[in-house]
């Protein structure tokens, strides 16, 4: 089972049978951060960090560009859901834009390091935008509380276990251990929030979600058109790819239910944009 097919059965099970997803929220952050995990092994931590520029390029595309969309875009929407594309707009970038990166023949280093940095980074940006914006409503002891549980200890124990012999025996089982706990996570987010998508809102949600992939992420693709392929294609995932699981954590922990809803909805938009993608790429758009 992949990630595509894990989405796609929760989705289903959220709706069809949502009566075990409130067994499940008990060990939500345990889950979660097995996830970031064993999606982070694969980070790299060296000084040699190629082209500074790019780097910051990357950090530009995925914090300033896409955050800002989100941002703006949720600021029309309900409190719950705006603050869910506010946590979304300030999370790191999916870990997925490594095998994607790697399937679509970009700069696949450029992509590890600048993923590192965009996860570094996501430590000291995030707790300043959320306080920014929703100042004394939130708890700092709680946001920091959330950044270390979802964030910085699955980070730090990566870097750890990547260093042991243990990391080669770990990603033999990976991908299939994570698709499970995906499934799970998933499914406990869309079954407590079944009601939910049964009302208008889940229109706009959808709608953004959709101009979150595609609509960011094909104007940089072109906007980059005169940049050598294998940057602009990673430049481009970074600018349509957000970690949506994390952010669904992180919103349903500091805003509750009906937030975390906002990160759930634009998954399945970032599973299509990267086909979409992979096709244009294939064609030498």
């Amino acid at each position: 089972m992949n990630m595509s097919t894990a989405f796609i059965l929760a989705l289903i099970f959220g709706l069809l049978c949502p009566q075990y997803s409130p067994m499940l929220e008990d060990y939500f952050v345990f889950m979660l951060s097995i996830v970031m995990f064993l999606s982070l092994l694969d980070l790299k931590f060296t000084r040699d960090i190629g082209n500074k520029r790019d780097i910051l390029l990357i950090l530009f595309f995925n914090y300033v560009v896409l955050g800002t969309f989100l941002i703006v875009a949720g600021s029309f929407l309900e409190t719950e859901f705006f603050e869910g594309f506010v946590v979304l707009a300030v999370a790191p970038p999916a870990v997925a834009v490594i095998p994607f990166t790697y399937i679509l023949k970009g700069d696949l280093k450029l992509s590890v390091v600048g993923l590192t940095f965009a996860y570094l980074g996501s430590v000291f940006i995030a707790p300043v935008i959320i306080f920014l914006i929703f100042g004394e409503r939130i708890s700092y002891v709680e946001l920091l509380k959330t950044l270390i549980e979802f964030i910085i200890i699955p980070m730090l124990l990566a870097f750890f276990v990547s260093k042991t012999k243990f990391h080669a025996k770990i990603k033999e089982n990976r991908d299939y251990i994570m698709a499970i706990l995906m499934f799970l996570v998933i499914y406990t987010i869309i079954g407590i929030n079944r009601d939910e998508f049964f009302k208008s809102e889940m229109l706009y949600l959808l709608i953004i979600g959709f101009l979150k992939a595609f609509g960011v992420g094909f104007s940089v693709f072109c906007l980059l058109k005169k940049r050598e392929r294998k940057k602009r294609i990673s430049f481009t995932l970074f600018s349509s790819f957000k970690n949506c699981a994390i952010s669904a954590a992180i919103a349903l922990e500091l805003f509750g239910e009906r937030a975390s809803l906002s990160p759930v909805m634009a998954i399945p938009f970032e599973i299509l944009f990267f086909f979409v993608l992979g096709f244009m790429v294939r064609k030498g758009k």
